[in-house]
Parts: structure tokens; C-alpha cells; sequence
């Protein structure tokens, strides 16, 4: 038997986050649940984040290039480029939950 501990204070490097919008479809849904180590900054090329750009909290797939990174959304034809001094990583989504 496993004993789970209920105090989610002591786990402090990881965020539940609900997705709104659907501009990471069909990686991401509206509503799905992710979940975010916030210890993990580094850009993974690829991999994706939560990130604040220009005052707005994303979710993206980052793919890095030297000093810039291009944020892309996996639903949507748009994507941005920004150097990476401009935008802040607040954590690596490490999983995805769908309530369907």
C-alpha cells in the first residue's frame, strides 16, 4: 500500500493549470488540466511551456535558436519570435489531463 501525502505545500516546484482557449488543439484541449514543474526554466527545444510574453500568460511549444526563440501554438497558423531576454518561463508542462 502507498501513502499518499495530502499536503501539497511540500511539493512546491509543481502547478495545476486549466487550459483556456485552443490554440494548442489537438495537443492541448480547452479545459484540459496541465501540469507544470515550475523548477524547469531551461528551454527543452520543443518541449512545451507556460511562459508571460508581452503581458500575457501562454501556453507554447518553444523552439530555440541561439539567442531567440519562436513560440509556436500547435492549433493555430500564428507563431512569434522574441529573443529570449524577453520573455519569462514560468515552468515546463511535464503532463497533460484530459476530463473527456
Amino acid at each position: 500500500m502507498v501513502k499518499l501525502n495530502t499536503n501539497l505545500d511540500e511539493i512546491p516546484n509543481y502547478k495545476a493549470f486549466v487550459m483556456a482557449g485552443n490554440d494548442m488543439f489537438p495537443t492541448i484541449n480547452e479545459r484540459d488540466h496541465v501540469v507544470v514543474d515550475l523548477a524547469q526554466r531551461f528551454i527543452r527545444s520543443g518541449d512545451i511551456y507556460v511562459v508571460d510574453y508581452k503581458k500575457s500568460i501562454i501556453v507554447c511549444r518553444l523552439l530555440l535558436d541561439m539567442d531567440k526563440v519562436k513560440l509556436i501554438f500547435d492549433g493555430a497558423s500564428h507563431e512569434f519570435e522574441a529573443f529570449v531576454s524577453t520573455i519569462t518561463i514560468f515552468g515546463r508542462v511535464i503532463e497533460i489531463k484530459s476530463l473527456n
